[in-house]
C-alpha cells in the first residue's frame, strides 16, 4: 500500500516538491485547510503533512485524528501553533524550515531601529507637509519636531531570543557601531559573546536597552513575556521592536505604556491581531510603525524554490524511515523510530 502526503497549505502555481517524491509509491493530495474539522477531514488518514504551523490550528484534537502520521512538515521559521507535547505523544515528528528569511526579517528589525531611532517617519511628514528644509539658520524648527535623536553608536540594542534571526541582528547593530546585548537562557553567554554581544539578564536588559528587538520564538516560556512590568522597566527613550510574534508582547499593555509615554515608540511586524482591526490604536500612534508581517519578504524569499520543497524534503526522509534533520522536537526520536524508523535488511 503506497504512502499519502496532505499538503494542507495549497496554493494554485507553487512547486512544493512533488517531484521528490517520485522514488516512493506516494500519493500527494493538495487542499487548504483553515480550520480543524477542514484538517481533520482531508488528513485524518495522511502518512505525512505538509502545513503552516503558524497559521493552521494544530491542536491535541487534530493531532490525534491522524491515525497514521509520522511526520507534519511545517513551512516557516515558527512553529507555535503546533502542540509539540502532543505530537511527541503520537509519534508524529515536527519539522521546520530554520534556516529561512534569516536575512530578511533581521534586516526588517534594523530598518525599524534605523527609522524609529532618526524619526524619518516624523520628518518625513514635515517634510511633505510643510516643506521644511532643515539647514541652519531653521535648525531650531528640526529641533522641535524630532528631538531626541541620539548617534547611532551611543546607542544600545537588546536583543531577546540569540537564534539565526537574533544572531543577524546582533551582526547588523554591531556592523552600525552600536553596543548589543542579548537575553537567551538557552544559548550560553560564550556563544553571544562570540558574535559581539554582551549575554545579559532579562531585567539588565530591559534598564539598559535603547532599542529592544525580540527574536525569540513563541511558546508558554515567551507568550507575553512584554507586559506592564517589564514596560515600566525600560527607559522612557526606549524603542520596542517586535518582528517575531505578536503574543510575546501583551498588547493592551504595550498601547497604554505608548499612550501613557512609559516607552517612545515601536516598531511591529507583527501584531497579536494579524491582520489588524480598524479599530485598533497602534493604527494611530505616531510613533508606532507598522509593517503587517512582512519582514520575511523578498525578491529571493518570495521565489526560492528551494524553500518550497523543504518540507517535502522532510516528508521523504520520515517515509523512508529516517528521522528528519529539521525535528523540533527530538524526545520523541526514539519511540518514533521504534516504530517507524527502517529496519535492518537481514
Amino acid at each position: 500500500m503506497g504512502f499519502k502526503v496532505v499538503n494542507t497549505i495549497h496554493l494554485p502555481g507553487v512547486d512544493f516538491g512533488e517531484n521528490l517524491l517520485a522514488p516512493l509509491d506516494a500519493e500527494l493530495v493538495n487542499v487548504f485547510g483553515r480550520t480543524e474539522d477542514e484538517i481533520i477531514s482531508n488528513a485524518a488518514d495522511a502518512d505525512a503533512v505538509i502545513c503552516s504551523g503558524p497559521v493552521q490550528p494544530w491542536t491535541a484534537r487534530v493531532l490525534r485524528s491522524l491515525s497514521k502520521c509520522r511526520i507534519i512538515a511545517s513551512l516557516g521559521v515558527g512553529y507555535d501553533r503546533i502542540d509539540l507535547d502532543v505530537a511527541t505523544e503520537c509519534n508524529i515528528a515536527v519539522t521546520n524550515v530554520p534556516d529561512y528569511c534569516i536575512d530578511e526579517v533581521s534586516g526588517m528589525a534594523i530598518a525599524l531601529i534605523l527609522a524609529l531611532g532618526r524619526k524619518l517617519f516624523t520628518i518625513d511628514k514635515a517634510v511633505r507637509e510643510n516643506q521644511i528644509n532643515f539647514i541652519p539658520p531653521s535648525r531650531k524648527n528640526l529641533s522641535d519636531i524630532v528631538h531626541p535623536v541620539f548617534r547611532m553608536r551611543d546607542q544600545t540594542v537588546g536583543i531577546i531570543g540569540f537564534g539565526k534571526i537574533g544572531t543577524a541582528v546582533a551582526l547588523k547593530a554591531r556592523g552600525l557601531g552600536m553596543r548589543v546585548i542579548a537575553y537567551d537562557p538557552h544559548v550560553f553567554g560564550s556563544v553571544i559573546r562570540s558574535h559581539g554581544a554582551e549575554p545579559a539578564d532579562f531585567d539588565t536588559l530591559l534598564r539598559e536597552s535603547d532599542f529592544i528587538s525580540i527574536n525569540a520564538a513563541l511558546n508558554e516560556e515567551t507568550r507575553n513575556m512584554i507586559g506592564d512590568e517589564e514596560l515600566r522597566q525600560m527607559k522612557s527613550a526606549c524603542y520596542l521592536v517586535n518582528t517575531a510574534r505578536g503574543e510575546i508582547v501583551d498588547q493592551p499593555a504595550l498601547i497604554r505604556a505608548l499612550q501613557e509615554g512609559v516607552i517612545a515608540g515601536a516598531g511591529l511586524d507583527v501584531t497579536t491581531d494579524d491582520p489588524m482591526t480598524e479599530d485598533n490604536p497602534l493604527l494611530g500612534m505616531s510613533n508606532v510603525i507598522l509593517t503587517g508581517h512582512s519582514g520575511w519578504y523578498s525578491v529571493s524569499s518570495d521565489s526560492d524554490t528551494e524553500f518550497w520543497h523543504k518540507a517535502m524534503a522532510q516528508a521523504v526522509l520520515a517515509l523512508k524511515g529516517e528521522w528528519p534533520l529539521y525535528a523540533v522536537n527530538p524526545e520523541a526520536q526514539k519511540k518514533w523510530l521504534e516504530k517507524w524508523g527502517k529496519k535492518p535488511e537481514k
